[in-house]
């Protein structure tokens, strides 16, 4: 192990800790609300895409912190993501289900 190695993958540690658990309040917030029609569609499918990358590239260095915190972070992640595809199917069906306005 190279001298300052500990202190460099404690920090990641840190930073992986706080930015992986930065999605846990939208995702507890989808399920006690029971909604996700706020959630951008198009962030988490930008931020699902970036967490795999980002799994991927510390897999290639060897990084626990990186691998531990993406892989937490990509479940939240994909989570609220499939929260929110839900939420659209079920307005889709309500639509599709509602009776057509009278003329």
């Amino acid at each position: 192990m190279q001298p300052g190695s500990l202190a460099i993958e404690t920090l990641g540690f840190v930073a992986a800790i706080l930015t992986t658990l930065s999605f846990l309040p939208q995702a507890l917030r989808i399920r006690r609300l029971r909604s996700a029609d706020d959630v951008s569609l198009t962030m988490y499918l930008m931020m699902v895409t970036g967490q795999g990358l980002w799994l991927a590239y510390g897999v290639v260095i060897a990084s626990p912190s990186m691998i531990g915190a993406n892989v937490v972070a990509m479940l939240l992640v994909a989570w609220v993501l499939v929260m929110k595809l839900r939420h659209l199917r079920r307005i889709r069906d309500l639509k599709l289900c509602a009776p057509a306005p009278a003329e």
